[in-house]
């Protein structure tokens, strides 16, 4: 039986619009009903992810979200930091040193905001980005990252995916080695604190809530997602995810805009397979 479900949000969770199917909120509720911990586990901060996590009643005591790719992890109903590691100061102008040199547009997460010195002309072009995003325009070197309220958890290059696909590969070896990166969408390039992952914040839940590792169930469809699958007792790539990341897998399942949040809950979980 499994007690916990970690479930990647874009491109998994929510369609290509960002919304919730009724079937896939309907076979989450029931889960939950039935004892299961539901855990979107994302790249996005945890305000953005609140509107998603009222919409599956997950607003509850014992449930918890990972964001920032496992860079925090938040309790539901108390908003309580159960697990925070952000980037150091110089961390984070080392990596906005690079997005300059790279000639990449540059946008920095703090846990309450999103911070550029100009507003990407990917994310510009896309509404839905922008929705519900507190996003600052801001000097970069005018900010003291040592201070909490500017703690940085996230640093995303974002760019068309050519774009990103080529300056990715000139990323310097000792930068790769040195920082976590991967990509949850082709336009963006996300950047954390080495060691940070989303399996990793699966761990420490696990301790947390005395749950084993093959009573875990994951499900996403990104490259941020690839360690999940991996670890999880059962690891679930969605149809639209590359054959690189269902490589990782036990299981496919549907695409995010074909229910495949709902499909994957309801062989494992409701029907009991």
């Amino acid at each position: 039986m499994y007690k916990l479900v970690a479930i990647d949000l874009d491109g998994t969770l929510v369609t290509d619009d960002k919304k919730l199917t009724q079937r896939t909120v309907e076979a989450i509720k029931e889960a939950s009903r039935k004892g299961v911990k539901i855990m979107i586990s994302s790249g996005r901060a945890f305000y953005r992810l609140e509107k998603f996590i009222d919409a599956l009643d997950l607003r509850k005591e014992n449930q918890c979200t990972i964001c920032f790719n496992g860079g925090m992890i938040v309790e539901n109903t108390t908003k309580e930091m159960i697990y925070s590691k952000n980037l150091d100061a110089e961390e984070v102008k080392e990596l906005i040193q690079l997005g300059k040199t790279l000639g990449l547009p540059i946008m920095i997460y703090t846990k309450d905001s999103h911070c550029v010195e100009k507003v990407p002309e990917v994310v510009q072009k896309n509404a839905k980005n922008l929705k519900g995003m507190n996003l600052k325009t801001v000097n970069f070197d005018r900010m003291k990252f040592d201070e909490e309220q500017n703690y940085i958890y996230k640093i995303c290059f974002i760019d068309r995916p050519e774009k990103i696909i080529e300056k990715r590969k000139k990323i310097p070896k000792e930068i790769v080695e040195k920082y976590e990166i991967t990509s949850s969408v082709p336009e963006y390039l996300e950047i954390v604190k080495k060691g940070i992952k989303k399996s990793e914040a699966i761990k420490v839940v696990m301790k947390k809530y005395d749950i084993k590792q093959e009573e875990v169930m994951a499900i996403g469809d990104g490259e941020n997602d690839v360690e999940m699958l991996e670890f999880a007792g059962l690891g679930i790539a969605m149809e639209n995810a590359s054959d690189f990341v269902k490589e990782f897998a036990n299981d496919v399942t549907t695409s995010n805009n074909h229910d495949g949040v709902a499909n994957a809950i309801e062989k494992y979980i409701l029907k009991g397979e």
